[in-house]
């Protein structure tokens, strides 16, 4: 016999034995033409059999399952502070409640972290990784609300570029000098090595675009045929090249692209017959609007994994970035609007009013609760979109648990640089935009430049500033950070996508590996130049790109993500505390007038 041949019987004498001999009677075959339905289902069966497939659509039920459930919480919590007056965003308090739960449940219970792991943080990374299609119904009402005057656009993109700049910048070296600083306090290099591995999962798929069968499930399905026809004693010749038919094709497309379908099945099942029954359009848009979500997060990741652009890198990294989910959703979505517009006769300001009816949701059920018109009347598809990133802000808490210790080594730096930078957002953005020639409303929106929309309205609102275009500064910052982040990265020579860093200290952890003798030093601070760089990026995204940087930061599955959430939280806190102190709101009114 050959030695090919002798070893590839060896191979698959071997695989007989692995798996189990009542599976292995249980293979399916490959689908054939004379009986398409069996053929249907067992492919369906040996799809669904991967255990990343079912932990996907788990992680994805439980997450559209917390975005309700989390309201439960921030309802009535935005209800109380809006009857006495507190312009405060719910849904921070939540996320901080959050924390003190679970910090306080791992006190109690140690199993806590183990628990979070296995069957949360899937959830919760889903839910991060689609915050951001909380802030189209914020870019979409920009087609009402808008700068005024036309002419201040160019001075407003001028001001935007330079405190983007300038925020960046500072942000960066500010917490990079800081955190240099706090090493040295508490007497010992701070690692950013990730100290509960055990505890912590690998990263779950999005369910936005399953991943094609790869190479490695091919080769699975052609080992089991061939140890299905050595435990049946038949010869290898036997084995015939395998085919895949249209049924096969089928069910592989259909099975990578649920989303998509689910949307559509949706859309026929509830959202028309809802709507030619009741006249209420709500559960049809907002379905509409996440079927363009998914088109557009599929679309974005079909750029990156496209094996026709792979010759020209630069071509496709340039898709990628203008494929922009957020951007390309909104597109879909203001274009519907306009259609919408055509097709009743209503004016553009009625329908993107009709889309979105409050600022918030407790706002819509308020005046319910008053009697004021129906529920139809009050709620849109613009304030239900609210509810993902409510729910996406609140999976903060998980994150920032996740990495309790990290962030505790890390809280002078992050404190720090976000209270220096806070101020200068302040103060300083202000005077730089009204310096540039804006007018007075629209300087003070830079004071909010880059903090998350759920903080800066109520900021931007004490002072009396435009919110309109605190917004767009807000989203745009987003937007164009997600569109620049790898490139950033790289410049920085970050590689933060989940990898952990190498242990150095062998009575930690004697299965890692470890530098020996003269290399160990320069090994040691390579470690400690790659941890200060994640830190200082962390920090810089969570004030910079605040909310839609931290989802980002989720799907890149960065070790950057708890800093960044930390950071968002706190400065956004700073920024709302200093704009209500006396005297402030005067002093930001004279640099943004004189």
């Amino acid at each position: 016999m050959p030695r090919r041949d002798l070893g590839l019987l060896i191979f698959s004498r071997s695989a007989v034995h692995f798996v189990n001999p009542g599976c292995v009677r249980a293979i399916p075959s490959r689908p054939k033409a004379d009986n398409t339905m069996i053929s249907l289902v067992r492919q369906l069966c040996w799809t669904l059999r991967a255990p990343t497939l079912s932990r996907r659509y788990r992680d994805a039920g439980i997450g559209f399952a917390f975005i309700a459930l989390n309201q439960l919480f921030i309802l009535p919590t935005q209800i109380i502070l809006d009857i006495h007056s507190v312009s405060f965003p719910a849904s921070i308090l939540v996320m901080l409640l959050f924390t003190v739960i679970l910090l306080v449940a791992n006190c109690v219970y140690g199993e806590t972290a183990r628990f979070y792991s296995a069957h949360i943080r899937g959830p919760t990374d889903f839910l991060g990784r689609h915050m951001s299609f909380g802030f189209v119904a914020s870019f979409i009402m920009l087609n009402r609300d808008h700068v005024s005057n036309a002419v201040d656009i160019p001075i407003v993109a001028g001001a935007f570029v330079v405190t983007t700049i300038a925020g960046y910048a500072g942000s960066f070296l500010l917490s990079w000098g800081t955190f240099q600083l706090e090493s040295r306090f508490r007497g010992r290099q701070i690692r950013i090595h990730d100290h509960e591995s055990e505890n912590k999962a690998q990263p779950s798929p999005s369910i936005a675009w399953p991943a094609p069968l790869d190479g490695s499930r091919k080769f699975l399905w052609k080992l089991l045929r061939i140890s299905a026809v050595m435990a049946r004693g038949k010869s290898l010749a036997s084995i015939g090249p395998a085919k895949r038919g249209f049924v096969s094709q089928f069910m592989v497309h259909l099975l990578n692209t649920p989303p998509l379908w689910i949307c559509a099945l949706l859309i026929l099942a509830i959202g028309l017959p809802v709507y030619f029954t009741t006249k209420y359009e709500t559960p049809f848009e907002s379905l509409f609007f996440v079927l363009f979500w998914v088109m557009s997060v599929q679309f974005q990741r079909s750029l990156r994994s496209s094996h026709g652009l792979a010759p020209f890198p630069r071509v496709r990294s340039t898709l990628v970035i203008f494929a922009n989910p957020v951007l390309v959703t909104s597109g879909f979505g203001t274009a519907y609007l306009w259609i919408k517009t055509s097709c009743t006769g209503q004016t553009i300001d009625d329908v993107v009013t009709q889309f979105r009816r409050h600022n918030s949701l407790a706002e819509g059920v308020l005046d319910i609760v008053k009697g004021r018109n129906s529920f139809a009347d009050h709620i849109g598809t613009g304030d239900l979109a609210g509810t993902v990133l409510d729910a996406g802000i609140v999976c903060m808490s998980f994150k920032m648990f996740e990495y309790r210790r990290e962030l505790w080594q890390t809280c002078i730096t992050v404190f720090t640089t976000c209270a220096i930078m806070a101020a200068f957002n302040v103060f300083l953005n202000v005077l730089i935009a009204h310096g540039l020639g804006l007018q007075e409303a629209d300087a003070v929106a830079f004071a909010a430049r880059s903090v998350t929309i759920a903080l800066a309205a109520p900021a931007v609102q004490n002072l009396d500033g435009s919110t309109t275009l605190m917004t767009a500064l807000v989203i745009f910052g987003g937007i164009i950070f997600q569109m620049v982040a790898d490139w950033l990265f790289s410049l920085l020579r970050i590689q933060d996508q989940g990898g952990q860093h190498l242990q150095l200290d062998s009575s930690k952890d004697s299965g890692k590996m470890e530098p020996a003798g003269e290399e160990r030093e320069p090994a040691r601070q390579r470690l400690r130049t790659e941890g200060n760089r994640v830190i200082a990026a962390g920090v810089t995204v969570g004030i910079n790109a605040a909310a839609m940087g931290t989802a980002y930061l989720i799907e890149r599955n960065s070790r950057a993500t708890a800093y960044s959430a930390l950071s968002m939280t706190v400065f956004g806190a700073i920024t709302v505390a200093l704009t209500t102190l006396p005297g402030v709101s005067e002093v930001i009114g004279s640099l943004a007038s004189t």
